[in-house]
């Protein structure tokens, strides 16, 4: 049949969105005729933002609950998107924890090469990125072992911690801001 002039609605099926958060840059729609001549060509169709995809099955835990204890902390979760070789670990501890020492001691996850990477903490924030001979990360588990991260000198709840995956350059990819707490207890 011909269209006439006026709203046409096309419905794609199994469009798979990027794997990073951010605006996705405009889009350009043309019809054509039979033999692909433009009839119509819109080339400022506006722009979408993406959001992070969600990290699964996460948590943070000390390698002793016990109040004052420095040691190891270990961040395991899924991650809904692969993490680039040069990607982002983005873990924030609850308030009182002092990570101002932390190291990481080891970094696992799905198919490529941990490689060479790098901590900075400021603050409750410790950013761990991936450099030299590390490998994509498909979506999947991921463990960032960390060292020297002290507990809190109170018992009781901590609060949430937070984990991101993100890109070289900052862009969210997963992220889950409701890890669930750990209970630090008396020694």
């Amino acid at each position: 049949g011909i269209f006439t002039a006026g709203v046409t609605t096309v419905v794609f099926g199994v469009v798979k969105n990027p794997e990073v958060s951010g605006a996705t840059g405009t889009f350009t729609i043309t019809t054509t005729d039979n033999s692909n001549a433009a009839i119509d060509t819109l080339t400022t169709v506006p722009a979408v933002t993406i959001t992070a995809g969600v990290i699964s099955v996460a948590d943070v835990t000390p390698a002793s609950l016990v109040a004052g204890a420095s040691g190891a902390a270990t961040a395991t979760f899924t991650t809904a998107n692969p993490v680039p070789a040069d990607g982002k670990f983005v873990v924030t501890f609850p308030a009182n924890f002092d990570v101002t020492g932390a190291t990481v001691t080891a970094i696992t996850g799905q198919t490529g090469a941990a490689g060479a990477y790098t901590i900075n903490c400021a603050g409750q924030v410790c950013t761990v990125t991936r450099g030299a001979g590390a490998g994509i990360f498909t979506a999947g588990v991921t463990t960032v072992v960390f060292g020297v991260v002290k507990n809190p000198s109170a018992t009781g709840a901590t609060g949430t911690f937070t984990i991101t995956t993100t890109t070289n350059g900052d862009a969210a990819i997963d992220t889950l801001t409701t890890v669930p707490a750990v209970t630090i207890t008396a020694g």
